[in-house]
């Protein structure tokens, strides 16, 4: 119910009280002959006194209908509350309401400065006392990381104290290698172990060893690169190669063809030459000259 109706019902059953109260009544003068002589006497009217007592009930009835209804609206807005935990706000660092950190803040925030200097990777600390009106931490979480639109590459790292549980996300704009499954569970196993470890927990050091994990598979992933750039230029080199050869073997074929080609057409001319020759050796047959006649004087 608005508040504005709720303040104008009871300012209307305020009224009805006071118009009860201050209601005239009627009254009748009975008089009574005795023995000893006449009495003035005077009497409320019955039925004036039931109509302001019956006004008056239902003025109690009203504001206990109220109050009741209230108490429900309220319940019911409580109830709706717990269903659904609040939010927390993660945009910075480090959350920590309850102060399981203590004294060792600062040498969580140098490590979070460390790795994001190290891998660029963003690193988000909330730490809880449980995962109250949830039944899916996971998700939760992970809606929590992303309703604050969170910049490339980031872990939130989610401890709820008193549940005895922690949850990993990573933020969906995140590099495959570290939004990798067995890359989450790994970080998530490395957070785990210094909590189970001694009768007192270590947030700090739960923290830290999370992060030391993050650079680890930073290094790893690093580490593939050069190997992903030898392979493809082995291949390259591989593929060029067999090209080349290939070329060689081609022109070696065509220059043994136009060997051949040209050994046939040397033999054809060395026998045309031998004929030409061998008509130049022999001697021309001239035409016989016959003796000079001398021209007489």
């Amino acid at each position: 119910m608005p508040v504005a109706d709720v303040v104008s019902l009871v300012k209307l059953s305020a009224r009805v009280v006071d118009m009860s109260v201050s209601m005239p009544q009627r009254s009748r003068t009975i008089n009574a002959a005795t023995d000893t002589g006449s009495a003035w006497g005077h009497r409320f009217s019955q039925s004036g006194e039931r109509h302001r007592l019956r006004l008056l009930a239902w003025s109690v009835l009203m504001v206990v209908m109220l109050a009741v209804g209230l108490g429900f609206g309220t319940v019911g807005t409580g109830m709706a509350a717990a269903g659904a935990p609040k939010k927390p706000d993660v945009s910075a660092n480090v959350t920590d309401p309850q102060n399981l950190l203590g004294g060792d803040v600062s040498r969580v925030d140098d490590a979070i400065s460390s790795v994001k200097e190290e891998t660029g990777v963003s690193v988000r600390l909330l730490y809880l006392a449980n995962f109250t009106g949830t039944k899916n931490p996971d998700k939760w979480a992970g809606d929590v990381l992303q309703s604050t639109n969170p910049p490339a590459n980031t872990v939130l790292l989610a401890v709820a104290s008193n549940d005895g549980r922690l949850v990993v996300a990573v933020s969906h704009n995140s590099d495959n290698w570290l939004k990798d499954k067995d890359h989450v569970s790994e970080l998530s196993q490395a957070a785990l172990g210094p909590l189970q470890k001694g009768d007192n927990p270590d947030w700090s050091g739960s923290a830290c060893a999370m992060m030391d994990e993050i650079k680890t598979l930073h290094r790893q992933e690093a580490s593939k690169k050069p190997k992903i750039i030898i392979g493809v230029a082995g291949a390259v080199a591989v593929v060029v190669l067999v090209a080349i050869a290939v070329l060689l073997l081609r022109r070696k074929r065509k220059s043994k063809s136009a060997g051949v080609e040209g050994s046939g057409e040397g033999e054809k001319n060395v026998g045309k030459t031998g004929a030409d020759s061998g008509l130049a050796g022999k001697p021309r047959k001239g035409k016989a000259k016959g003796p000079r006649h001398r021209k007489k004087h």
